[in-house]
Formats: C-alpha cells, sequence, structure tokens
C-alpha cells in the first residue's frame, strides 16, 4: 500500500511571515530530498494561530497533517516532517 503524502500548509499572514513563516517557505532549502518528496507543502493566508488564547502560542504556524504546531523554525520543521515521515 503507498504512503500517505504529508500535507504541510505554511502561515504566511502578516505576523508570521515576519517572524520566520517567509523562511519556512525556503522548505526546500533544508529538507533532505527524500523527506521532500513525500511532503505536499503550500504555502496560506492564514492558519488563525494568533487567535489562540495562550501566549506560549506564537508565530509562525504550520500545520501538518490538519495539526498546527506554533513557534515552528526550519529546524523544527524538519524535525515534525522525520516523525511523521517515520510514524
Amino acid at each position: 500500500m503507498r504512503k500517505q503524502r504529508i500535507k504541510v500548509r505554511i502561515c504566511v499572514g502578516t505576523a508570521c511571515f515576519v517572524q520566520g513563516g517567509a523562511d519556512l517557505l525556503l522548505y526546500g532549502d533544508f529538507l533532505d530530498p527524500e523527506l521532500l518528496g513525500e511532503c505536499d507543502i503550500e504555502g496560506t493566508s492564514c492558519l488563525g494561530g494568533c487567535k489562540a488564547e495562550s501566549r506560549d502560542r506564537k508565530a509562525p504556524f504550520v500545520e501538518i497533517n490538519g495539526t498546527l504546531h506554533a513557534n515552528v523554525t526550519p529546524a523544527l520543521l524538519v524535525e515534525l516532517l522525520r516523525e511523521v515521515a517515520h510514524a
């Protein structure tokens, strides 16, 4: 059975874009080709993470297979994608 592709949505709303979302859009620069080949990655105008009540949930936000992640850096994105790919 073929493994389902990983759906990644990177928020590029104003807050996320200026706090690192722009860097996350350069995902091809820091993902190994094998992992990159398993992902469908797109930028999106807003994921609504900024409206969360919790103060520890900060931009930039990324949604991976429907789960919202906060404070995502390029290194964290790679780690999260590796976890999902090997689950």
